[in-house]
């Protein structure tokens, strides 16, 4: 691990954050398209494993097996550079706060980011679902996986989503905190387990699981369940992102001596 510190870290991510926000629409886009296909190959992870767990132990096993998988995606967003549209809630943000970017950059990137992701995010559900591509058990976890999102009440989807906006936030500065590429394996592993396990309520996850899950049929969820919970997931995530990490380490940093 790194010993760099805060200030340090938060630098990185002021001039990072600038590339980022610099780039043309069509470089959003497909950053984002890359984004959403690597989380939905940990989520295909996820349900493979979870799926062939649970013909030979419980659901909940299951499930907890396949939570164990799911940070494959966040070592490929990672390490491939690829961006989620909640994971440019730090490194943009830090980018504004030092007045090298306006708020209209970080907007656009975020719609740009968010889109690429989304597009990828149901194309890819709907290959994973024709006939005989993966096994009908693999259909069965993404069906149960989608249940888990539609079946929340609004007050615990959005506490949900506040957790998972934590998490992905924090993947992000202990990322740039790390140096050595095997700790930002390590780093997403585990964050990928925290998001996974409980089922956080992540906007461009739980989006592309319950668009599985749906496209499945499988379960009981349906597309007006994904409708009403991805603002919901958005608006979490900004809270636990923005204000429970992105601000928080502002302060830490300002607070730093010099």
């Amino acid at each position: 691990m790194s010993g760099r510190d805060p200030a340090e870290i938060w630098e990185a991510g002021v001039e990072e954050g600038e590339r980022r926000v610099s780039r043309a629409a069509s470089g959003l886009l497909a950053t984002g398209a890359v984004g959403g296909a690597d989380v939905m190959l940990g989520i295909l992870a996820l349900t493979v494993t979870s799926g062939a767990v649970s013909l030979v132990a419980p659901e909940p096993l299951a499930h907890l097996a396949g939570s164990l998988t799911f940070g494959i995606g966040l070592v490929f967003i990672v390490i491939g550079r690829s961006e989620l549209f909640t994971e440019n809630f730090l490194v943009p943000v830090s980018t504004v706060f030092a007045r090298r970017a306006g708020p209209g950059s970080l907007v656009r990137l975020w719609a740009g980011t968010l889109v690429g992701n989304l597009l990828a995010l149901i194309a890819l559900a709907w290959v994973l679902t024709r006939a005989g591509l993966v096994p009908p058990e693999t259909l069965d976890a993404a069906g149960t996986m989608a249940q888990t999102f539609a079946d929340r009440s609004l007050g615990a989807a959005f506490l949900s989503a506040i957790l998972a906006g934590m998490s992905m936030t924090l993947l992000t500065w202990l990322a740039h905190a790390a140096q050595d590429e095997s700790a930002k394996v390590t780093i997403a592993l585990l964050v990928g387990f925290l998001l996974a396990a409980p089922s956080l309520n992540h906007a461009v996850v739980s989006f592309g699981e319950m668009s599985f899950g749906i496209l499945a049929g499988t379960g009981h969820a349906e597309w007006l369940d994904l409708l009403q919970n991805f603002p919901v997931a958005v608006a979490g995530n900004l809270v636990g992102g923005l204000g429970f990490v992105t601000l928080t380490r502002r302060v830490q940093v300002r607070g730093e001596p010099g």
